[in-house]
């Protein structure tokens, strides 16, 4: 993954949060900031630390068989968690398994999949999950249907981007796709595309390109026109207004896509000064966060008082302040750090109380 830098200003401000994040592990609150397997923890309590009015546990743990976890998706009172296990980017390494647990979670029953599943998304339109695998190269997707055990392969039509293909996201009953693990030319841009569209024909997944690595966009703070360089797409969510999202995460920087996929698309990009993965809107104030930590093999729950319309990401383990859940300010890109002490939060999801 590419390397990113950070101004020095802003490595102070992230320094300086890191030793008030330390001070408020011992004190029991939480500041305000800008800016093989693991073997299972050897107690039950959580080792992470969030706001009083938050409750902590762990809802799921994984084990010797089951290892690496990362996408998960919310659907009909289910959680389902796709565990990499041994797999690589590139396809080798065996197989991942998707797990399905109940609210509970209890285990209910497993999938084992071909290659590394970087990207998993519930598909309201036709009832089906969505699994890609392989995101660095030799990418493919499956869908599934729970409810019958079908499970069918698909090819992806073409990597005009000289990469794979990661996560996805459901508007308007269009998929979009992640194009990841660009190619750059010799200046080190992506001219390629960043972000496709995918229709399934046959035993293809048909791919049309929406965003371009390189496109033309609106800078959030500035309001000036910008030339985009997305050399890390990664991570995609949904806003309220049905915006699709995408974080370029060696890039430091969430792109919105307004009208994807129309003659009237616009877009505009935040820079937020450090990685960022899963990245999701709290759509209500009372819900509930599940929060995958990778290196810990745990899935935790956090219940609480959100900020209704809140943007809340993560930091995984290769972010200069990491291992965090927090709320981004969508007008100035500041991060603002909220649950802490997490390993390396890879998966994020909301499930509004009541769902």
């Amino acid at each position: 993954m590419p390397s990113y830098s950070l101004s020095m200003h802003y490595r102070k401000t992230l320094t300086a949060a890191i030793l008030a994040l330390s001070a408020c592990s011992r004190s029991g609150s939480l500041p305000v900031v800008s800016g093989a397997p693991p073997a299972p923890p050897a107690v039950a309590e959580p080792a992470v630390l969030a706001p009083h009015h938050d409750k902590v546990s762990i809802f799921a743990r994984g084990n010797s068989k089951h290892y690496n976890p990362d996408p998960i998706v919310f659907q009909n009172n289910s959680i389902y968690v796709a565990f990499q296990n041994a797999t690589q980017p590139t396809g080798t390494g065996g197989k991942s398994a998707i797990v399905e647990f109940d609210n509970r979670g209890k285990m209910v029953r497993q999938l084992g999949v071909k290659g590394r599943c970087d990207g998993m998304r519930w598909n309201p339109s036709t009832h089906r999950m969505w699994i890609t695998v392989n995101e660095d190269a030799n990418s493919s997707m499956f869908t599934w249907d729970p409810s019958s055990g079908a499970l069918k392969h698909y090819a992806f039509s073409s990597a005009q981007h000289g990469g794979g293909y990661d996560d996805l996201a459901f508007v308007g009953g269009k998929a979009f796709i992640a194009a990841s693990n660009p190619k750059l030319d010799p200046n080190g841009i992506n001219k390629g595309p960043a972000v496709v569209s995918a229709v399934l024909k046959g035993d293809t997944a048909e791919v049309t390109p929406v965003l371009m690595g390189d496109a033309q966009a609106t800078d959030i703070p500035t309001g000036k026109k910008v030339r985009l360089n997305l050399t890390d797409p990664d991570s995609m969510t949904v806003a309220p207004n049905g915006d699709v999202l995408l974080v370029s995460q060696a890039d430091s920087e969430i792109v919105w896509i307004h009208d994807a996929g129309k003659a009237s698309q616009s877009v505009s990009r935040l820079l937020v000064g450090t990685q960022l993965d899963d990245t999701v809107y709290a759509t209500q104030r009372d819900g509930e966060f599940f929060v995958v930590d990778a290196k810990r093999n745990v899935i935790y729950s956090i219940r609480g008082r959100m900020r209704a319309g809140g943007l809340y990401t993560e930091a995984p383990d290769d972010s200069y302040v990491k291992g965090f859940v927090g709320v981004v300010d969508p007008k100035t890109g500041a991060v603002t750090p909220t649950i802490t002490k997490f390993k390396s939060p890879t998966g994020l999801i909301f499930v509004p109380a009541k769902s």
